[in-house]
């Protein structure tokens, strides 16, 4: 058998021995409990010679650059990304076996198709949040480990989305409905955002902040028990991509306070945008109201309508809440959600 020869590393760096991360009192190893050693130490700008290595990692010298065009610490990080990364996959749940869906009654006819049509926006908007961070992770350099982790939860949760709304949609007799080419404008400006900042702030901020307040409306007006579990638990997944969202982007604002500008310039360009392409889909206005107002009838569509108006004002004031927190003062704040919640609600 051929010797192996080691190759000489005096000038690659010495690896880390000696580690020891404890499992935690309920058996497992938390991420939160890796930032240890060589593998804790998160790099400010991620050399581009590392390639694929693991942080920590004693990387040869002669690896190619593989340039990854997200390798600054602030453009991604948030301080609780690993309580992040130990939350979805304590929180993720199947689309199979936990909803109930022996549970399911038949609706009247109206209740039913109004539910089917919002089950088909929603999946119009769970496939721009999956498509647009599995574009964006593959963007980001290795060493910011916990932030891919991440974003392919998210994937995975907005996976199961498509999944539950698309079952939803086919499991009481009856069907996907419309589809309108306002909400599929609105989605397209978003999946085509290329800079991760402002891609980030559009879905995670605006987009799926606003998201959550309509699941959190559609739980409340939804016919049966069991289309309001479904909501509840997509709205549960939605918190924690809100989450990462104002993490981040706080983080983001304290080291670069100019980064201000460039978000305002980005919601106030897709704005225009939206403006140019078309109103709100009137299936989905439609099926709101049906569902707020309990029915079809005339005096019921008209109560509808003003709790979908409530709603949009509780947005707007949520919107501002969540732009304060991250950073913007209150009159920017009020702005960039008057032009996210005044170009088309289509609310992505």
């Amino acid at each position: 058998m051929t010797e192996i020869k080691i190759p000489d590393t005096t000038n690659w760096g010495e690896p880390d021995w000696g580690i020891r991360v404890p499992p935690r009192d309920g058996g497992g190893i938390d991420l939160r409990d890796c930032f240890v050693g060589q593998a804790g130490e998160v790099p400010e700008d991620a050399p581009p010679h590392w390639g694929l290595a693991q942080r920590g990692s004693v990387v040869d010298p002669h690896t190619p650059h593989f340039d990854f065009p997200v390798n600054k610490k602030a453009v991604v990080w948030a301080e609780n990304i690993a309580d992040l990364v130990e939350q979805a996959k304590a929180g993720k749940w199947d689309a199979t076996t936990d909803i109930p869906w022996q549970d399911l009654k038949p609706l009247p006819e109206d209740l039913e198709r109004a539910t089917c049509q919002i089950c088909t926006f929603m999946i119009q908007n769970e496939y721009l949040a999956l498509y647009l961070p599995a574009k964006l992770l593959t963007r980001v350099d290795p060493r910011f480990t916990e932030v891919i982790l991440f974003l392919a939860s998210q994937v995975d949760d907005e996976a199961r989305h498509v999944e539950v709304f698309t079952k939803r949609a086919l499991a009481n007799g009856g069907g996907l409905q419309y589809v309108s080419a306002a909400t599929e404008w609105s989605l397209k400006s978003l999946l085509n955002q290329e800079d991760f900042t402002s891609a980030s702030f559009l879905l995670h901020i605006l987009g799926e902040g606003t998201f959550m307040e309509l699941l959190m409306f559609l739980e409340e007006v939804a016919p049966d028990p069991v289309t309001a579990q479904i909501f509840k638990l997509a709205r549960q997944d939605e918190g924690r991509h809100v989450g990462y969202g104002v993490s981040h982007l706080t983080y983001h604002l304290k080291h670069d306070p100019a980064l201000v500008l460039q978000l305002y310039q980005a919601a106030e360009a897709r704005a225009a945008f939206l403006r140019q392409a078309a109103g709100a889909s009137p299936f989905v206005q439609h099926a709101l109201a049906v569902l707020a107002g309990g029915g079809s009838a005339p005096e019921q569509v008209a109560e509808g309508r003003e709790r979908v108006r409530e709603l949009y004002r509780e947005m707007h004031a949520t919107r501002v809440k969540r732009l304060v927190q991250v950073g913007f003062q209150r009159g920017m704040a009020e702005r960039i959600s008057n032009l996210h919640g005044g170009a088309v609600p289509n609310f992505m």
